[in-house]
């Protein structure tokens, strides 16, 4: 077997395992093994492959790292902004502090604030947080 045809087939093993990790990582790396597949392709010796594979990979996991450190973390980037001071409905009263409540056609878990006092005949409340997918409401 020709040596670009190895590059290569190592190239859609990481592609294949890339799909499992999801990290983009290995997307990198298969992209420096493609380019030592195509230089090899071409007629370049072997340290020529290594060190074309070695740039590429490098210049390429770099690039996906710093745009990884921009991106910040899913955790501040959820738009949870647009839901605080939002108004819900209550749904039912489990106890005096947690309640189903109805919030963009779906049906949530709510959870009192701890300032907030418990008020049976309110049926409207506002959220003042998100923990996960449970609101706090005041």
């Amino acid at each position: 077997m020709e040596l670009y045809w190895e590059w290569w087939l190592a190239t859609v093993v990481l592609v294949i395992l890339e799909m499992f990790s999801g990290t983009f990582y290995l997307l990198a790396v298969a992209l420096g093994f493609s380019a030592a597949g195509l230089i090899a392709f071409v007629g370049v010796a072997w340290s020529g492959q290594v060190v074309t594979a070695a740039l590429v990979c490098s210049a390429s996991v770099a690039g996906i790292y710093r745009w990884r450190k921009h991106q910040g973390k899913p955790e501040t980037q959820a738009n949870i902004d647009y839901d605080i001071g939002q108004n819900v409905q209550i749904v039912s009263w489990n106890d005096n502090r947690h309640a189903r409540v109805a919030y963009r056609g779906a049906e949530w878990d709510a959870e009192l604030d701890i300032h907030a006092v418990y008020d049976e005949t309110q049926s409207v409340w506002q959220i003042k947080a998100m923990v996960g997918s449970h609101l706090i409401i005041e």
